[in-house]
């Protein structure tokens, strides 16, 4: 029988989409493309770096890979998804005819659908940080693992910091080394002049032998040399060259602006460059992105043990006080299996400091703060998932039962 040829005219175009999103034939090509897209991106971890395989890999609509040396053109992560759950969408749910027999399989589908839905949303809105702290210090503010950003501060004549002027790391990191950018803004009496920003890089003394072959200008003696950028994102140390134009045409001020200058240490306080320019002294400097959550968190004591006769962890656990205005201070502990959970923030025990530190010596506490509104979402995708196959086995359970029992009701008749 001759097959009815396929309509191909602008009316019929919708119907022929429709047809080719819900078809069966698309799901198993996309289940195999992610097949091979989270092997890529597991091998790629080894060369970039959990992030920046995440990020090529799995948080885009397309890449290109060598496989066996041969440059190839793939679709993303989330492009596979995006088509994967509509796909699901209209293939599973609107386009099957809905039965009793089905119920167990269409509840699955809910499962899976949520669980698509879940990965969505952590990408585009989740946030993830740090907060360390040493016993009795209190804060609300995170810290970003891997994004930079520019601060110049007005400072009192005692140095004490008034609100900065920010320069995002969103706009920082599309700065090539090479490229100069001004940067005009009426909060401040002097332009922002950045000549070149690399994502990873150290000052380096003139008097150095190395320092022959770094290309660019000499501030007070030093050089700024870009590094090949670390595969682990946390592990980079940015620096500019940043250059301050008074607007009245007076003497602009140059200075290297390094990560590196930043301090870790919870207990110090960033050391800005500082200049004046009037009567206004400033302090800027590269710091890491912050944000605060809305409450306040105080480490009460830091439970440090170690393994007999060696400085490895045998076990590490925070006691703190969640301190609100909207409710009385409540004693936790935060324990490395054991995350605290509140106001949609989850807070995980995840290291400690500083490095180096001898048994005697104070140590401070580090969390993972981590905002993800669909943080419990697998979870429940999983329990939808199991309850739709529990009633699918039952539905085929009763169901292969009655066949057996009306098969042997007729042969007994007969």
């Amino acid at each position: 029988m001759a097959k009815t040829p396929i309509d191909w005219s602008p009316a019929n175009w919708p119907r022929l989409l429709y047809r080719f999103l819900t078809s069966f034939k698309l799901a198993t090509v996309i289940l195999i493309l992610m097949t091979v897209v989270t092997l890529l991106g597991t091998l790629g971890q080894v060369e970039h770096g959990l992030h920046s395989a995440k990020e090529k890999y799995f948080h885009s609509f397309f890449f290109t890979d060598k496989i066996f040396g041969i440059p190839v053109f793939l679709p993303g992560g989330l492009l596979l998804m995006l088509v994967l759950f509509t796909n699901m969408t209209l293939g599973a749910l609107v386009k099957v005819r809905k039965r009793w027999k089905g119920a167990g399989l269409l509840i699955s589908h809910f499962g899976m659908l949520m669980l698509l839905a879940g990965g969505f949303i952590t990408w585009a809105f989740s946030t993830d940080g740090y907060m360390a702290l040493y016993p009795g210090m209190t804060t609300n503010r995170v810290e970003s693992y891997r994004e930079w950003q520019l601060e110049v501060i007005p400072l009192s004549k005692e140095g004490v910091a008034e609100k900065a002027w920010i320069y995002p790391s969103e706009l920082l990191d599309q700065i090539q080394s090479d490229e100069q950018r001004i940067i005009k803004t009426e909060a401040l009496p002097f332009d922002v002049v950045i000549n070149g920003y690399s994502r990873n890089a150290t000052p380096i003394p003139v008097t150095a032998p190395m320092a022959a072959s770094v290309t660019g200008r000499e501030i007070d003696g030093y050089k700024l040399s870009p590094q090949k950028t670390s595969k682990e994102a946390e592990q980079n140390l940015p620096g500019c060259f940043v250059e301050f134009r008074p607007k009245d045409g007076t003497t602009p001020v140059e200075a290297i602006l390094w990560a590196g200058s930043y301090r870790f240490d919870p207990k110090e306080k960033p050391m800005p460059f500082t200049f004046t320019v009037g009567d206004q002294l400033y302090g800027a400097l590269l710091i890491k992105k912050s944000w605060t959550v809305p409450f306040e968190l105080r480490l009460d004591e830091f439970v440090f043990e170690r393994h007999p006769g060696v400085s490895m962890a045998r076990n590490y656990e925070s006691r703190v006080t969640r301190i609100e205005a909207s409710e009385p201070d409540k004693a936790l502990e935060i324990k490395m299996n054991e995350p605290m959970r509140h106001a949609g923030y989850t807070f995980f025990q995840e290291s400690f400091g500083p490095s180096g530190s001898q048994p005697g010596d104070e140590m401070f506490s580090q969390f993972a703060v981590a905002n993800n509104p669909a943080d419990q979402w697998p979870l429940w995708a999983l329990i939808i998932n199991g309850i739709g196959l529990g009633i699918h086995f039952v539905i085929m359970l009763v169901n292969f039962t009655t066949r057996s029992r009306n098969k042997q009701a007729h042969a007994a008749i007969s």
